[in-house]
């Protein structure tokens, strides 16, 4: 290095000194209040402002006192952080959290699901695995205090299914044919985002048609254990054991009977030596062999609904095909709060049965052990030989949340894809009982951004 390149970065450090001290926090007259030696003082009054070849201010200072300077900023703001730094984050309105809140973006195929809990709280759980094995549902008794929640769990997806069947009658909704995309309308919206099968042909258009239940309830799938505690599921199992949904098989593990299903409830705790179950209760098998099982068929949800759900009003029946406006609306408001009441109540219960789903597959499994099928098509599936890749699940992953776009009027004009950032957006249940007349929730006002005036398309280029 050159002399004249050693006094050009001594001349950046100097002048360059003052951006710095007002990054920190700290002023040069904070700085003169503190005691300093005679050669440490600094003349704060009649310093000078200076500006390098970069058009940076700095103060004319020498080069000791910059390095002091520098050495008392970072002892300061070690030990005053607290009042001399202040937080980007801390400066913004709180207004500014509750609009405008963006979906969530979804997970590319090709990463794997992130893990709920970090490694040492994953290890911690592990280590107390032997602790928890001695309690319920552990050693094969029922928590008691969760049974209530089991059971009302069930009774608000059976009002949330029956709603929905009802209100699908009078709205229509539509999903397009080539990718997961669903919109509640009568028309589909023209917002270009369909990632299908020849999209470059449609640029970018959804292929619109008539969708179902399934379109607005995702509905996920677990296999039935006969016996929580029993063994695993092998891959030559999995057209011998039936499937129910996933939250079904939670409220039945957590104690619900549901016909057709059974479960083996013991009295007496059982006790665990070298992965090996020793019964201590006198429970014939024959009982729970003699008990009519379901085939492997599809579970018929028709068998959780129930006509008492609306207080067994005529007009909410099945087969009614249309609704008073007042009618609509009630039954809209009950059937958010039943899909509100069916989330809180699956989230208690997995904080105590545990629920896995594989890290890069959709695939749920409800119990203590995951199955050892070889049935996963994911991502790099070759390596793992196609196993699943257990880890803990999340609430969504047993209620997957499916959002579209808000409409705010039905007998407008269709979405257009040069206004689709001052949209909005909420899950396709809460989207379909808003529509109906339901109050929108609070928890999903941001997101719908209510507050957004949306404008013509004649004034796009002049909304800055």
């Amino acid at each position: 290095m050159g002399w004249t390149q050693l006094i050009g970065s001594i001349y950046c450090f100097v002048y360059g000194l003052g951006d710095y001290i007002t990054a920190q926090g700290v002023t040069l007259r904070q700085i003169k209040a503190e005691p300093m030696g005679d050669r440490d003082s600094l003349d704060v009054e009649n310093h000078t402002d200076a500006r390098d070849g970069f058009g940076r201010s700095g103060c004319q200072l020498s080069l000791w006192h910059s390095i002091q300077m520098l050495s008392r900023i970072r002892g300061m703001s070690r030990n005053q952080a607290g009042s001399h730094r202040i937080s980007r984050m801390s400066t913004m309105s709180n207004s500014y959290f509750n609009q405008n809140v963006k979906v969530p973006m979804e997970l590319p195929q090709r990463k794997k699901k992130p893990f709920l809990t970090s490694l040492k709280e994953f290890n911690n759980k592990k280590a107390a695995k032997g602790d928890e094995s001695r309690q319920p549902p552990g050693n094969g008794l029922l928590v008691p205090e969760f049974v209530p929640v089991a059971l009302d769990t069930l009774k608000a997806r059976a009002t949330l299914l029956s709603g929905v069947h009802r209100l699908l009658k009078n709205f229509t909704i539509k999903a397009c044919r080539v990718c997961p995309a669903v919109h509640v309308g009568p028309v589909g919206h023209r917002i270009a985002s369909c990632m299908g099968r020849n999209n470059g042909v449609r640029h970018g258009r959804h292929d619109w048609v008539t969708g179902r239940i399934e379109d607005v309830l995702p509905r996920m799938d677990a296999f039935h254990l006969s016996d929580r505690l029993g063994k695993l599921i092998m891959h030559e199992d999995r057209f011998i054991i039936p499937k129910v949904p996933a939250v079904v098989e939670l409220c039945i593990q957590a104690g619900v009977d549901v016909a057709g299903y059974p479960t083996k409830r013991r009295t007496k705790p059982i006790m665990m030596i070298n992965e090996k179950i020793i019964e201590f209760d006198a429970l014939d098998e024959e009982v729970l062999c003699k008990q009519k099982i379901a085939g492997t068929e599809r579970f018929d949800d028709r068998l959780l609904f129930m006509e008492e759900s609306f207080d067994g009003n005529k007009e909410c029946s099945l087969n009614t095909e249309t609704v008073k406006t007042e009618t609509l609306a009630a039954m809209a408001e009950k059937t958010l709060q039943a899909w509100f009441t069916m989330r809180s109540g699956v989230k208690k219960l997995m904080s105590k049965y545990i629920v896995y789903v594989c890290g890069y597959c959709p695939q749920v499994h409800v119990g203590p052990k995951g199955p050892r099928t070889s049935d996963c098509r994911a991502y790099k599936n070759h390596q793992r030989y196609g196993h699943h890749f257990w880890q803990e699940a999340a609430i969504d992953d047993l209620i997957p949340l499916r959002y579209v776009w808000h409409l705010r009027d039905r007998n407008g004009p269709p979405l257009a894809s040069e206004l689709r950032v001052f949209y909005g957006a909420a899950p396709a249940i809460v989207e379909l009982c808003v529509q109906a007349g339901a109050a929108v929730p609070e928890e999903y006002k941001p997101m719908m951004r209510l507050d957004v005036v949306i404008p013509d398309l004649r004034e796009v280029d002049m909304v800055a």
